[in-house]
């Protein structure tokens, strides 16, 4: 099994109609890249209404990892990125529908700068 967990540095995200989706699959709206400092990315596709998903992937060799979600989740995780800091990408080659980001535990009401 191998799991990776790494500091997003930077990110990128897309936005379009019917774009191709994660690994050439299925139509996308858009997607979100997450970067890490060691070469390691995590791709946030974001499925067309009706458009079917294609399954969450690790690739511990190619340092790269995806998930596709609805397009009514686009906002919720590009706000996670824009707006928290530090933010931390998971990846899992076993259990790859465990991929995902996140930050680290935070003080309640704690403001960002």
């Amino acid at each position: 099994m191998a799991t990776k967990t790494f500091e997003v540095k930077s990110y990128k995200v897309k936005v379009g109609y019917e774009m191709s989706g994660g690994g050439g699959g299925p139509k996308s709206r858009g997607y979100l890249v997450c970067f890490g400092d060691d070469g390691h990315r995590f791709a946030i596709y974001f499925a067309a209404p009706g458009s079917g998903m294609a399954p969450p992937r690790y690739f511990p060799n190619t340092k790269f990892g995806s998930i596709n979600v609805p397009v009514d989740e686009m906002s919720h995780y590009v706000d996670l990125v824009r707006n928290e800091k530090p933010v931390y990408a998971y990846l899992n080659s076993d259990k790859p529908q465990w991929n995902g980001i996140s930050t680290s535990k935070e003080p309640v009401g704690e403001e960002e700068t």
